[in-house]
């Protein structure tokens, strides 16, 4: 396929990904559209099929699966996985039509544009087109994974069901090209206070569970301010704890009997995931007698990978040879790259696109990235893979 013809193609692949609604359901039950990654996860099985590849669908939840692709090569003895993400965050913020994927003064728009179907579509390709090439070095695998964005649920099946021996991967995730060698993990808890129902002409009879709630929530700003003289790590800086979502109260003339606030705590490496919920609980009770329960939902470990390991070193020279970019940096958020830490290989991460885009209320991908990006991964993949 002509050069033209493949710079069209990642374009309108990542618009066609776009299109397909695949919002991160969380803790739902029984969702539909836009919620899950049943519909994209169909599409990219079937894209794969088309080329004469055997994907597969690992059932990873009721209605949630990854997408697998493993191409044999010359020794089977090592696994070069490459892994992006399907879902995204929930679109209610939004201010451009999240679907749609127009493409205005070259920019794609619509929610997953930057994160993270620009580094998937640009993904998507170069693999193919590398296993067509043949005479693949090592083993050539790839991942489409559901839930990065909440609770790495695809990422963790993978690897708990790993039955082929990964020896590195590669991340695509938007980094400006950058190899992200270290990432902060993620600690999720959630508060809870209990109260007593009461009709709302009748307050004293029951026992509001939002005040409480509300102290607690006050308290955690004093405890957020207090994290300004904690240890500052020399690329990660500082942990950060934000209240992320509050409910409570079932209607308007009902006094509320539960309130749950969440929490979102960004963790450097060393920190203890129950330590951080014990750390918390401890201090809520030194500035109220009033029960808050703190539960601990999730935690991802930090991710870290030797900048001088020969994967990222093949990187680097790639980025350097298409680009001119020859630097490696951390990212603050957390990826799938935690779900991997355990089996002890090198997971850095690299993409098209500006992180400071995802997530955002016109979140959007300028085609000249999504370009670079498949010119990039092809020329590594073209080259040495630093296994």
């Amino acid at each position: 396929m002509a050069r033209m013809d493949i710079m069209q193609e990642v374009i309108e692949l990542c618009q066609t990904l776009i299109r397909i609604p695949s919002v991160n359901p969380e803790d739902r039950k029984g969702f539909q559209s836009p919620y899950g990654e049943f519909e994209i996860a169909e599409f990219i099985f079937n894209w794969f099929s088309s080329f004469g590849l055997n994907p597969q669908l690992q059932q990873v939840e009721e209605n949630r699966n990854n997408v697998f692709v493993l191409a044999q090569g010359r020794d089977t003895s090592k696994t070069l996985l490459l892994s992006s993400h399907m879902d995204t965050v929930d679109v209610k913020d939004m201010t451009v039509e999240p679907f749609a994927a127009n493409i205005t003064d070259g920019r794609i728009y619509g929610r997953g544009a930057c994160d993270d179907k620009g580094p998937l579509s640009a993904m998507m390709i170069a693999f193919r087109d590398r296993v067509a090439q043949g005479k693949l070095p090592f083993n050539l695998a790839f991942l489409a994974t559901c839930g990065e964005e909440y609770n790495m649920t695809g990422a963790r099946h993978f690897v708990e069901n790993l039955s082929i021996p990964i020896a590195g991967a590669l991340f695509g995730e938007p980094t400006s090209f950058k190899a992200v060698v270290s990432h902060k993990g993620v600690v999720r808890l959630q508060l809870q206070s209990q109260g007593q129902s009461a009709h709302c002409s009748r307050p004293k009879t029951g026992r509001n569970a939002i005040y409480p709630m509300a102290r607690a929530v006050t308290a955690i700003e004093e405890f957020i301010e207090s994290m300004d003289q904690w240890p500052q790590h020399p690329q990660l800086g500082r942990e950060t704890v934000a209240v992320t979502i509050i409910n409570g109260g079932q209607q308007i003339n009902v006094i509320p009997d539960r309130c749950q606030a969440r929490v979102d705590w960004r963790i450097l490496p060393g920190t203890n995931a129950l330590a951080c919920r014990d750390k918390l609980e401890k201090f809520l009770r030194s500035k109220s007698s009033e029960e808050i329960s703190v539960e601990l939902l999730s935690h991802y470990e930090p991710m870290r990978t030797d900048h001088n390991s020969p994967l990222v070193i093949a990187i680097l020279d790639t980025t350097d040879r298409v680009s001119n970019i020859r630097q490696t940096s951390i990212m603050t958020g957390a990826t799938d790259a935690s779900a991997f830490i355990s089996l002890g290989i090198p997971t850095p991460i690299l993409g098209p696109g500006n992180t400071e885009h995802a997530h955002t209320k016109n979140e959007y991908i300028d085609t000249a990235d999504l370009e670079k990006g498949l010119v990039v991964y092809n020329a590594y993949l073209d080259g040495d893979w630093g296994l």
